[in-house]
């Protein structure tokens, strides 16, 4: 496999990003599912009066977890919102290539190498061509402070968990 190019590499860290962001909220709107679930096994629905019996304080403590967690998701959801619509941004600026569809289906929606060159109709050579060619021509357009962060290293600093 040749080697990879390092406009090469900093695109695809930060698209990399991009799809690290949706796994998070998608990670948090879990957690919370879970959350509510548990507390409507227990018989309490939202706004309910729970009494200050020992099993009340368990479902008080439920809905404190609950709602740190909305309060964690819309947290991560006000960044992730920004920052998706500037990576939107970005990858307009190869919009109407296979390319584009490429780089959209992998990032935006999470979806594996072999189920998008499926969705596509090419084979997956060509879309594995078609990925490195439009994120070497993403780079141009990749907000330079990430350029600048991830210039010139051989492995771009992977993005925070925070």
């Amino acid at each position: 496999m040749p080697r990879k190019s390092p406009k090469y590499a900093v695109s695809q860290a930060y698209m990399r990003s991009v799809l690290a962001n949706e796994r998070r909220v998608q990670y948090l709107e879990c957690e919370i599912e879970k959350q509510q679930s548990r507390l409507a096994l227990n018989g309490v629905e939202g706004g309910e009066s729970v009494s200050r019996t020992m099993a009340g304080d368990a479902f008080e403590r439920g809905f404190v977890k609950l709602y740190e967690l909305c309060d964690e998701m819309d947290t991560e959801l006000i960044g992730y919102v920004e920052e998706r619509e500037k990576a939107r941004r970005v990858l307009s600026h190869i919009a109407g290539s296979k390319g584009y569809d490429v780089l959209y289906l992998r990032y935006f929606e999470g979806m594996k190498f072999k189920d998008i060159y499926r969705r596509i109709y090419v084979s997956e050579d060509y879309m594995y061509e078609l990925h490195r060619t439009a994120l070497i021509e993403l780079y141009p357009y990749v907000p330079a402070e990430y350029r600048q962060r991830n210039n010139g290293s051989r492995c771009p600093e992977k993005p925070s968990e925070t």
